[in-house]
């Protein structure tokens, strides 16, 4: 799993993504913490370790608590990722993971999207996207 969606310390929202940044690639390195406050952005021609394949929007209207956001970005991601790949996830060589707002994002910035990524199964980096890659 990746991790949570926070504001920034600027006062910016973190994470003001929808849904035309499907396909955008991401490079979160070797360490990342338990926020993300920032979509650490690449070209999809360069080394990077994550691709967005899905962007959903959570149905609540209060804060549902980490676990439950949890719960509900693994059904959805899961059920995007074949769209997106061409294959199952449980069919797959690839991995799929999310991020899920924070009570602060939620609070503070109105966020309230699960950012659904890809990467490889075993941790190498991805080159070029992986959409409808069927593998």
């Amino acid at each position: 799993m990746l991790g949570a969606c926070s504001g920034g310390d600027d006062g910016e929202p973190a994470v003001d993504v929808g849904k035309d940044v499907v396909g955008t690639c991401l490079d979160f390195g070797d360490t990342i913490g338990e926020e993300v406050t920032k979509l650490p952005v690449v070209d999809c021609a360069e080394p990077h370790s994550h691709q967005i394949y899905a962007v959903e929007q959570v149905d609540a209207e209060t804060y549902p608590g980490f676990e439950a956001l949890e719960a509900d970005a693994q059904a959805l991601c899961l059920r995007g990722f074949e769209d997106f790949i061409g294959v199952s996830a449980f069919d797959s060589e690839l991995f799929f993971s999310w991020l899920v707002p924070t009570l602060t994002s939620w609070d503070r910035d109105n966020d309230r999207e699960v950012i659904c990524v890809v990467g490889e199964g075993d941790g190498a980096p991805l080159v070029g996207s992986v959409e409808g890659i069927a593998r």
